[in-house]
C-alpha cells in the first residue's frame, strides 16, 4: 500500500498492467480509514488503461490533479458495455459517494417541485426533497422560489379543480368541503365529477405543467363550443372558467420566444478559480424560471471548462427529465455521446449544441451575463467572509488564518426531547452540507451544561480520528452561551487530550447581553490577554455595554491577569480565566457572528420541534406486536382516527386491508385488555 506521494504513483503505474482497454469507470480511494478508503475521484473513460496512464505523467498534469495522484492507495474499476453506460454511471456515483477532488453542486434537495401522485385519483401538492423513482408519481421543476411554485398550484386548482387534502382526508368525506364551493375542487371525494372526468383533467393538468398551453386552450375552446351547442351549459361555465385561469396566465407571460419551444439554456464562467453555471429554464416558448450554482473549482482548472460542463450536466439530468433541447455558451466535452445518454434516461430525443448566430445566441449571451453577475455576487460575499475570518483570527491571536468556525447550541423543553445543533461556516459563507443535528442520550433532565459536553465530545472523538476531510477539527469552536458553557468547552479539551496542542481550535462563547438583546453580545475567550494589544481597526469606535457592567470586569478592556499569557494556552501557576473579547458592537465582525449563532439556534430548534412532533404523534399502534409502519397507516385510512380503531369489533378489524385474522385478534385482545 502506498505509504509517500511518489508511491501513489508508482502504484497506478502498476496497475496498467492489468487494466481493461474497453469503457468503463475508475474510482481512486485516498488513505484509508476504517473499512474503506476515502474516495478521492470518480471518472468514465473510452478506454480505461488509456485514461489511467495519462495520471502516470505529472509533468502533464495540473497541480490538483498531481496532489490527487500522490494521495492515491487504490483503484476500481468498472467496465461498462458502452461509452454512454459509464458516462452515467459517473453520474451516479458522484452524486452518492462526493469524491473528494470531482466538481460539487449544490443540493437539489432543497428546491420545491410539483407532484402529481399516481394514485387512483391523484392530488396535486409541492414536493421537496429526493423524488422517489418506485410509485407513478409525475414532477414538474424545480422552481426557482416558493412562491411560483404556489402560484402554480393556485393555478391548478382554479383551472383544473384537483384536489389537494390527504389519503385520509379525502377516504373519510361525506360531504364537499369549502373548496369546492368556492370552485376550487371538483369534489372527487363523494362523486361530485366521475372518475373519467377527473381523469382528464388530470391529464390536462400535467400537460399544461408541460408547456402545452396554447393547445389546451384550443382544445379547451372546442369543448366549450360543443357543450354549448349541446345546451349543457354547466358543464360550458366549468370550460369556459379553466379558459379564463389560463388564458390570464398566458398573457401575464411577458417573456417569450418562439425559437426556444422547451429548452434548457446553460452559461458557464470562471474567474480567480472560481465558477458559476447560469441555468434558463424555457417551457413552450416561455421563460419559466431560473437558477445559479456555483459548483467547485480550482484555480488552475479554468481550461477544463468544457469537461466541467458535461460533468455538470450528466449530474443535473440525473433525477430529472431533461427538455429536447440544451443550448451552452460553450461545447461540452463529448456532447454527442452525453446526448445519447440523455436521449436514453429521457426516452426522448435530447440535443446538447451551443449556437453561434440568431437568437438562440443572443439568449445565451444573456446567461452568460446573468452568469458572471452572481459569480461577481458570490465572489464579494466569500471576499466579506474570508476578510472577517481574518479579522477574528488576528483578535484572537491565531498563528493561521482560521479555515472554519464551528458553532453550537442546546435546544429542549425542561429537559424533554433534548438536541443540539452543529452549524459550519467557511470562507465562503455557511456550509449546509457540513452541518449536523445530534440527540442528546445521556440526559432527559434540564442540564444545558452536560448535554453540551455530551456533543462536544461526539464531534472533537470524531475529529481526532480524522475520518475524513469534513470531520477535521475546526480552527475556532463558539457555543452560543457565557463562561458556563465555555468552561464546558474547555473541559472536553482537555479531558480529550487536545489542550495546548497545535491542532486544538480556539474556545470561543458567544452571550446575549442581560435584558437578551441583539447588538449587546459579549464574546468570551480562554485566557484572552495579549489579544488585548493595540488592534486599531476594533477600536474605532467604543463598545456598548450593559449599565451593570463596569470597566473593570466585562467592560470593552478589562484588566489584565497573568500577563503575557498565549491566546488559547494553559497558564502556569494559575487558574484559567476568561475575558471578554474587545468587539465594538457595530462591526462586521460582530454581524457575522451573530448570523453564525443565529443559524445555529434555528438548525436546533427546527431539529427540537420536528422530534417532538414525531414522539407525540407516536400511535398506541406503534406497541402492538406485529404492526409496522405500513399496517398502521392502512389501519388509520380505513378506519379514520385511533378511537376508531379501539373500538372496532374484530369482525371489522379483519375486514379492514393488509390486516389477516391473526393480526386482527392481536389488536382486538391490545384494546380489550387496555
Amino acid at each position: 500500500m502506498p505509504t509517500s506521494s511518489t508511491d501513489g504513483l508508482n502504484y497506478l503505474r502498476d496497475q496498467l498492467k492489468t487494466l481493461p482497454t474497453g469503457p468503463g469507470v475508475y474510482r481512486m480511494l485516498g488513505q484509508k480509514s476504517g473499512e474503506g478508503g476515502r474516495v478521492l475521484y470518480v471518472g468514465k473513460a473510452r478506454n480505461l488503461k488509456a485514461r489511467v496512464t495519462s495520471y502516470t505523467q505529472p509533468e502533464r498534469l495540473t497541480a490538483r490533479i498531481r496532489k490527487m495522484v500522490f494521495e492515491t492507495c487504490e483503484l476500481i474499476v468498472v467496465q461498462t458495455a458502452t461509452e454512454a453506460e459509464a458516462l452515467l454511471l459517473e453520474a451516479n456515483l458522484i452524486k452518492s459517494l462526493k469524491p473528494k477532488y470531482n466538481i460539487t453542486l449544490r443540493d437539489d434537495s432543497s428546491h420545491l417541485s410539483v407532484v402529481i401522485t399516481g394514485d387512483e385519483t391523484p392530488l396535486i401538492r409541492p414536493h421537496r426533497g429526493t423524488r422517489k423513482t418506485n410509485r407513478e408519481a409525475e414532477y414538474f421543476g424545480p422552481y426557482p422560489s416558493a412562491s411560483a411554485v404556489y402560484q402554480t398550484l393556485n393555478l391548478m386548482e382554479r383551472a383544473f379543480r384537483l384536489r389537494t387534502c390527504n389519503d385520509a382526508t379525502f377516504r373519510h368525506r361525506s360531504r364537499p368541503c369549502l373548496k369546492y364551493d368556492i370552485k376550487l375542487c371538483s369534489a372527487p371525494c363523494v362523486g361530485k365529477i366521475s372518475a373519467e372526468n377527473y381523469a382528464a383533467s388530470v391529464q390536462q393538468a400535467k400537460r399544461f405543467l408541460r408547456g402545452e398551453r396554447t393547445e389546451i386552450l384550443t382544445e379547451l375552446q372546442s369543448h366549450m363550443a360543443a357543450f354549448s351547442a349541446q345546451q349543457n351549459y354547466e358543464q360550458a361555465a366549468r370550460v369556459r372558467d379553466t379558459i379564463k385561469a389560463l388564458s390570464a396566465t398566458q398573457s401575464a407571460a411577458t417573456a417569450v420566444t418562439h425559437s426556444m419551444a422547451n429548452a434548457d439554456v446553460l452559461a458557464i464562467v470562471a474567474e480567480n478559480g472560481q465558477l458559476a453555471v447560469q441555468m434558463f429554464h424555457y417551457r413552450n416558448g416561455q421563460h419559466v424560471g431560473n437558477q445559479a450554482y456555483f459548483p467547485k473549482l480550482d484555480a488552475d482548472d479554468t481550461q477544463e471548462l468544457p469537461e466541467t460542463l458535461r460533468l455538470f450536466l450528466a449530474l443535473h439530468y440525473t433525477q430529472r427529465k431533461p427538455p429536447p433541447h440544451i443550448y451552452c455558451n460553450v461545447a461540452p466535452t463529448d456532447a454527442a455521446l452525453l446526448a445519447e445518454a440523455l436521449t436514453t434516461s429521457a426516452g426522448h430525443k435530447v440535443e446538447i449544441t451551443a449556437p453561434q448566430r440568431g437568437e438562440k445566441r443572443e439568449i445565451i449571451q444573456q446567461a452568460t451575463t446573468n452568469a458572471q453577475s452572481a459569480l461577481r455576487r458570490k465572489q464579494a460575499q466569500n471576499q466579506s467572509w474570508q476578510t472577517q475570518l481574518e479579522n477574528f483570527g488576528q483578535l484572537l491571536n491565531l498563528p493561521q488564518t482560521p479555515t472554519s468556525l464551528e458553532c453550537y447550541d442546546i435546544s429542549n423543553i425542561s429537559g424533554r426531547f433534548p438536541v443540539a445543533s452543529q452549524v459550519v461556516a467557511t470562507a465562503e459563507g455557511m456550509q449546509r452540507s457540513r452541518y449536523r443535528r445530534y440527540k442528546i442520550t445521556s440526559k432527559t433532565t434540564p442540564d444545558d451544561y452536560a448535554m453540551m459536553a455530551e456533543v462536544l465530545t461526539r464531534r472533537l472523538k470524531r475529529g481526532q480520528k480524522n475520518e475524513n476531510c469534513e470531520n477535521t477539527l475546526p480552527s475556532i469552536i463558539m457555543v452560543d452561551g457565557g463562561k458556563g458553557q465555555l468552561n464546558i468547552l474547555l473541559q472536553v479539551v482537555q479531558n480529550l487530550g487536545l489542550w495546548g496542542k497545535p491542532e486544538c481550535p480556539a474556545l470561543v462563547a458567544i452571550a446575549k447581553g442581560e435584558d437578551r438583546d441583539k447588538g449587546l453580545e459579549t464574546l468570551w475567550h480562554v485566557n484572552s490577554d495579549d489579544v488585548l494589544n493595540e488592534r486599531s481597526e476594533f477600536r474605532t469606535s467604543p463598545t456598548r455595554r450593559s449599565p451593570e457592567r463596569s470597566e473593570g470586569e466585562g467592560g470593552p478592556f478589562p484588566q489584565k491577569n497573568n500577563a503575557g499569557a498565549k491566546a488559547g494556552s494553559k497558564v502556569e501557576g494559575g487558574p484559567i480565566t476568561y475575558h471578554p473579547l474587545p468587539i465594538p458592537h457595530n462591526s462586521p465582525l460582530i454581524f457575522m457572528l451573530q448570523q453564525v449563532r443565529d443559524e445555529a439556534h434555528r438548525f436546533a430548534i427546527t431539529f427540537h420541534r420536528s422530534t417532538r412532533t414525531k414522539a407525540l404523534s407516536t400511535s398506541r399502534l406503534d406497541e402492538i406486536p406485529g404492526v409496522g409502519p405500513t399496517k398502521k397507516k392502512a389501519l388509520l385510512l380505513h378506519f379514520g382516527s385511533l378511537e376508531a380503531i379501539r373500538g372496532a369489533s374484530l369482525q371489522a378489524l379483519q375486514q379492514a386491508p393488509n390486516i389477516g385474522p391473526t393480526l386482527a385478534q392481536t389488536i382486538y385482545d391490545y384494546f380489550q385488555s387496555s
